[in-house]
C-alpha cells in the first residue's frame, strides 16, 4: 500500500512539475502577446495622431466647390402709356453659380463665386450707355456665357470675446438679402437688406458682434466704391491716373445692422449714403450723352427697417410653420448746384412699404407659397438693380406691386421648382434709369408689368 502511494506521489509530482512549467510557458506567451498589443495600441495612437493632423491639415488646406445652377422660362407683357403693349412669350435664360470657400485656419477665411447668366441664343452686346455698363449687375442681368466674378472676399477674426470683431475685403453680391430670400427660395439671406440694396459690390467692412448686447444683435460698417472715372483702357504713360473731368467716383458708407434675433423675431435695419452720386447736367448735353448724364451730381441717403416674425402661433401647425414680414423705407436725393438727381434740382425723398406672408402650401411636403406686395412713392429710388425679376425691379416700383410664389423642392434641398408671377402697376417711371430720369410717365413708358416665371434648379 505504501508502495502504492509513493509511486502516486512521484506520478503527481512530476505532472505538477510538468503542468507548473505549461504554465510558465503559458505565461510567458501572454506577456508576448501583450507585448506586441501594447505595440499595435502605441502604433494606432501615433496612427491615429497623424490621420487627424492629416484631416485638420485637409479641413484647413483645400477649397470647397459648390454648384448653383438654374434654368428659367419667362413670360414678359408690357401695357404702354399712350397705348399699345410689348411682350415676349417666351423668354428662355440658364445662370451658373459656381461657388468656391476656403479656410486656411480657424481665423481666416475666404469665398468666392464666379457666374454665367445668359438668355437662350442671346448676343454679346455692349451696353448703349457707359452707366449701364457698370459692374453693379454684372452677373445679376442676363447677357451672354462669359465668365463673370460675382463674389470673392476675405474675412478675418480678429477677437472672439464678448464683442467678436471680423474685417472684411473684396467683391460681394450683395443681392437676395433679408426678405428677398423667400421669393428666391433660400432659408438664408444675403447681406445687407434687399428693400434698399439688391447689387453687386466692391469694398471693405468692419463687423461687431453683439453690438446692443441684444440676442443675435451685430452691427457692420461698410466702404466701398460702385464706379470709377478713371481710363482704364488708357495707353497713356500713365494709366489708370487719366480721368475723365466730368465724372467723379461714387463711393458709400453703409451700416447694416441686425438690432435682435432670438430665431423667431428678427428686426433690422440699414443706413446708407452714396457720395457723388449720378444725375443730369445739362451743360455736358451731347450727342453722345444725349440726357446730359453724369456722376458727381449729389448726395444719396437710404434706410430700411425690416422685421421678420418665424411661427405666428405655436399652438396651430399651419401658422408655426409660416413666417409674415413687414419693412419701411425710404431714398432720399439731394442734388448739387447746377444739376439734377431724378429730374429735379431740388432735395426729393421717396418712401416704401414691403410686406409678405409665407406659408406652408398643405398639399406637399415641403412646399411653400409666398404673397408679396410692395408701394412705392413717385421718388422712391432704392439700388436695387441686381434683383432678379425680368421684368425690371419689383421692389423698386414706384406704385404698386403685387406676387406670388410656388417654391417646391423635388429632390430635398438639391432639386427644385418654382412657379411665380409678379405683376407691376407704375403710377410713375419704372425705376431703370433713376439716376437721370424724372419719374413722370412719359409716352411709350410701361404703365405696368407683369412676368410668369417657372424655373428649374439644381444645388450642390
Amino acid at each position: 500500500m505504501k508502495k502504492v502511494l509513493l509511486s502516486l506521489a512521484v506520478i503527481s509530482g512530476l505532472a505538477l512539475n510538468a503542468f507548473a512549467d505549461d504554465i510558465s510557458d503559458l505565461k510567458e506567451q501572454i506577456k508576448a502577446l501583450t507585448d506586441k498589443v501594447n505595440k499595435l495600441e502605441k502604433k494606432q495612437t501615433r496612427t491615429n495622431k497623424s490621420l487627424a493632423k492629416v484631416k485638420k491639415h485637409d479641413a484647413y488646406d483645400n477649397i470647397k466647390w459648390n454648384i448653383d445652377f438654374r434654368t428659367a422660362y419667362d413670360n414678359l407683357n408690357y401695357k404702354l402709356k399712350g397705348g399699345g403693349s410689348v411682350s415676349n412669350p417666351s423668354l428662355l435664360t440658364s445662370r451658373l453659380w459656381l461657388g468656391m470657400g476656403a479656410a486656411p485656419t480657424s481665423k481666416l477665411s475666404f469665398k468666392g463665386q464666379i457666374a454665367v447668366y445668359n438668355t437662350w441664343g442671346g448676343n454679346n452686346l455692349p451696353a448703349t450707355d457707359q452707366f449701364q455698363n457698370v459692374n453693379w449687375r454684372a452677373s445679376s442681368k442676363a447677357d451672354d456665357i462669359t465668365l463673370k466674378l460675382r463674389r470673392a472676399y476675405f474675412v478675418y477674426k480678429i477677437t472672439n470675446g464678448k464683442h467678436p470683431v471680423s474685417i472684411s475685403a473684396g467683391r460681394r453680391a450683395a443681392s437676395d438679402g433679408f426678405l428677398a430670400n423667400h421669393r428666391e427660395g433660400l432659408k438664408k439671406p444675403g447681406s445687407p437688406l434687399a428693400h434698399i440694396t439688391n447689387m453687386e459690390v466692391d469694398g471693405a467692412m468692419l463687423r461687431i458682434g453683439n453690438a446692443f448686447g441684444l440676442e443675435g444683435s451685430y452691427v457692420k460698417f461698410v466702404l466701398g466704391r460702385s464706379y470709377t472715372n478713371i481710363n482704364q483702357a488708357s495707353y497713356s504713360g500713365t494709366p489708370y491716373t487719366d480721368v475723365n473731368s466730368t465724372d467723379a467716383n461714387v463711393n458709400f458708407f453703409v451700416i447694416p445692422m441686425s438690432i435682435y434675433n432670438d430665431g423667431q423675431y428678427n428686426l433690422m435695419a440699414q443706413y446708407t449714403a452714396i457720395f457723388d452720386f449720378m444725375g443730369t447736367n445739362q451743360n455736358l448735353v451731347s450727342t453722345q450723352n444725349p440726357n446730359g448724364a453724369t456722376t458727381g451730381a449729389g448726395l444719396k441717403h437710404m434706410g430700411a427697417v425690416s422685421l421678420q416674425v418665424d411661427g405666428l402661433n405655436e399652438d396651430i401647425d399651419f401658422l408655426d410653420d409660416s413666417t409674415f414680414f413687414v419693412s419701411v423705407a425710404f431714398t432720399t436725393s439731394d442734388p448739387k448746384s447746377g444739376y439734377k438727381m431724378l429730374g429735379s434740382d431740388k432735395t426729393q425723398t421717396g418712401y416704401s412699404f414691403w410686406t409678405g406672408f409665407i406659408f406652408p402650401d398643405t398639399f406637399t411636403e415641403d412646399g411653400r407659397i409666398g404673397l408679396e406686395y410692395n408701394y412705392g412713392t413717385k421718388y422712391w429710388a432704392p439700388m436695387t438693380w441686381a434683383e432678379d425679376t425680368m421684368s425690371s425691379s419689383k421692389i423698386a416700383t414706384r406704385g404698386n406691386a403685387y406676387e406670388a410664389y410656388w417654391n417646391l423642392p423635388l429632390e430635398g434641398g438639391h432639386f427644385s421648382t418654382q412657379l411665380r408671377y409678379t405683376y407691376m402697376d407704375y403710377k410713375y417711371k419704372s425705376n431703370i434709369e433713376e439716376f437721370w430720369a424724372s419719374p413722370d410717365l412719359q409716352t411709350g413708358d410701361a404703365k405696368s408689368a407683369q412676368d410668369v416665371r417657372f424655373y428649374l434648379r439644381y444645388k450642390y
